[in-house]
C-alpha cells in the first residue's frame, strides 16, 4: 500500500467514528469536521470550501463574526453570541427558525472545527453543551 492508500484509509475510519458517535446526537441537523486548512474530516452535507475559509477567521473578532454572521451550506445565519471558542447564533423567526454553532476545539495536531445546525423545538442551551461533549471526546483527540 502507498502512503496516500494509508492517509485514505484512516480519513476513511476518522469519518466513520465521528458518525457513529454523532449519531447519538437526534437533534443535530448537519454537522461538519474540518482542520485548519479547510480539510473536511466528516461532514453531512457538501461542506463548501469558501465558507469554511470564512469560519477559520471567526474568531478573530468579535464585532466582524457578529456583524457579518456565518454562511453554512448556502444559508446565512446571524450571531447572536460569540466567545473565544464559540460562535452561535440562528436564522428564521420565532417558532420557525434554525440555530447554527462553530466552536474552534485545539488538537494535538493543530485547531480543529465543527459546526453544527439544529432545527426544531431544540435550543442552543442544549445543544451547545452537546456539540462541546462531542469535540472534547470526539474532536480533540483527531490527529
Amino acid at each position: 500500500p502507498t502512503a496516500a492508500t494509508d492517509k485514505g484509509r484512516k480519513a476513511a475510519a476518522m469519518s466513520e467514528a465521528l458518525s457513529k458517535a454523532a449519531a447519538a446526537y437526534k437533534d443535530w441537523t448537519s454537522l461538519c469536521v474540518f482542520d485548519e486548512k479547510t480539510n473536511v474530516v466528516h461532514s453531512t452535507v457538501e461542506a463548501d470550501k469558501n465558507e469554511l475559509k470564512d469560519f477559520l477567521t471567526a474568531f478573530v473578532d468579535r464585532s466582524t463574526t457578529v456583524g457579518k454572521g456565518l454562511t453554512f451550506a448556502g444559508d446565512h445565519y446571524d450571531v447572536h453570541r460569540w466567545t473565544e471558542s464559540l460562535a452561535y447564533g440562528r436564522k428564521g423567526v420565532p417558532g420557525d427558525c434554525q440555530g447554527i454553532c462553530l466552536h474552534k476545539v485545539k488538537s494535538k495536531n493543530g485547531d480543529k472545527y465543527a459546526v453544527v445546525t439544529w432545527g426544531g423545538l431544540s435550543t442552543s442551551a442544549r445543544i451547545i453543551p452537546e456539540l462541546q461533549e462531542f469535540c472534547k471526546n470526539n474532536v480533540a483527540t483527531l490527529n
